[in-house]
């Protein structure tokens, strides 16, 4: 009996994470600065700066940013059609701004 709860309430999770059939992304923002770093020839520290300023950005937005960084063309298209006009128009804004503001 104590496993049905526990198989319950793991249903639950599952069912709140897939929003619009597509789970909840849960890059953070070391993964951003880990991206930066692996796809980029930006020092350190303006990609950890890049890291700490995606913190304003949804978990889908930061996802975006990392497929983008990686190449990962089905998890852009997938993001895409997950997210909002204004959260793409937001990421878009995010990866024009975000590194030139850091190296300033």
């Amino acid at each position: 009996m104590t496993r049905t709860p526990t198989v319950l309430t793991g249903l639950a999770l599952t069912a709140m994470l897939s929003i619009n059939g597509s789970a909840v992304a849960q890059d953070t923002p070391e993964d951003v600065s880990a991206a930066c770093a692996a796809a980029s020839n930006l020092p350190a520290a303006v990609c950890d700066c890049v890291g700490e300023d995606s913190t304003d950005l949804t978990g889908d937005q930061r996802a975006f940013y990392v497929a983008a960084l990686e190449g990962n063309d089905a998890e852009t298209a997938r993001l895409r059609g997950a997210m909002s006009v204004d959260e793409i128009a937001g990421i878009a804004t995010f990866m024009r701004v975000a590194p030139a503001n850091c190296v300033q």
